[in-house]
């Protein structure tokens, strides 16, 4: 009888709580920190800013200090997770990333229809992955790849799998107008087979992500950006903007469609706490129409110097913590 309950609530999360065709794995699909959910599908599109790790592998390269991010997200649903990413700089090889995320949801309303005894099931996930980079062209066209293990626990029953993430980014520079700049992204991720519970098996939500970031005077930014599941046959698509004053305060907004072709506004802001080298960054997004109770995500950052046989050339390439990159 337990069996037959956990089979239907696993169907349940396959075709109720994610419509978009037979899709599980919520958790990597609401992994990112508040930078990136504020700023919508175009923050495939930041080069070397950390903020934008999860949504394009592209950044791993560029990075030159190191950096980590503790997300906690409390979505619908009484979703709860807790996002993580680190990356560790080596100036003569490969930049070095790991991340994790846990994602829980202690009981699904929904399965009680289905019980004669009304008894809550908890669902969890958990992901775990590592990943490197490169650049071309001077160090402008990058690309970067992530692989991950991915588990997820229904009650008793388990499922896990492997799957990865890959990406690419460009920055182009006006040499007239140096104040003006633009950065276009792509980026494929949740690559791998499904995972299967018991009898039945779901599939990951695979996603293709195309994006762009116009800049002027780094202190004014629009971003764009389209994603198209797999699983899912129309383009979704946002817009957002970013205000930094100071160097210090950042005020976003965006636009952003969802799978039911709802617009939804988010609200952020951000603090950046320098000393020398040394910096520490708090992200907070408030997303108001994302379902009857709204969601926050609350981000905390922080970016140290690593001493290397390049450090002049680095210091020249990372002015701001935002957007780090400069022409020659």
């Amino acid at each position: 009888m337990r069996t037959m309950l956990n089979l239907i609530f696993i169907l349940i999360l396959c075709f109720s709580i994610n419509s978009y065709a037979a899709t599980t794995a919520m958790g990597l699909d609401i992994a990112g920190n508040a930078y990136e959910k504020n700023i919508g599908y175009g923050g495939v599109s930041l080069y070397n800013n950390f903020g934008g790790i999860s949504y394009n592998p592209a950044i791993i390269p560029n990075v030159h200090s190191f950096n980590g991010s503790i997300t906690y997200i409390n979505y619908i649903l009484d979703f709860n997770m807790v996002y993580g990413n680190f990356l560790y700089p080596n100036v003569k090889n490969f930049n070095i990333l790991g991340k994790f995320g846990y994602f829980y949801m202690p009981a699904v309303p929904a399965i009680e229809d289905y019980t004669a005894t009304g008894e809550e099931y908890g669902y969890r996930e958990f992901f775990i992955g590592t990943g490197t980079g490169y650049h071309f062209l001077n160090k402008k066209l990058s690309v970067g790849a992530t692989v991950n293990f991915y588990s997820a626990k229904i009650a008793n029953d388990s499922g896990s799998t492997f799957y990865f993430d890959i990406g690419t980014s460009y920055p182009f520079i006006f040499p007239l107008v140096k104040q003006h700049k633009i950065i276009l992204g792509l980026s494929v991720l949740n690559l791998g087979p499904g995972v299967k519970f018991i009898e039945e098996s779901c599939s990951l939500p695979s996603n293709f992500n195309l994006g762009f970031q116009y800049i002027y005077d780094y202190n004014y930014k629009l971003f764009g950006g389209l994603k198209k599941y797999t699983a899912y046959e129309d383009f979704l698509y946002s817009m957002g903007g970013e205000i930094i004053i100071a160097n210090s305060f950042f005020l976003r907004t965006a636009m952003i469609e969802d799978l039911n072709k709802n617009l939804k506004y988010n609200l952020g802001l951000g603090f950046d706490l320098n000393y020398t080298d040394y910096h520490f960054l708090i992200d907070y997004v408030f997303l108001p129409l994302e379902a009857k109770e709204p969601a926050y995500i609350v981000t905390l950052s922080f970016k140290f110097p690593v001493p290397g046989e390049n450090e002049e050339d680095i210091k020249k390439e990372e002015k701001n913590w935002k957007n780090l990159w400069t022409s020659e």
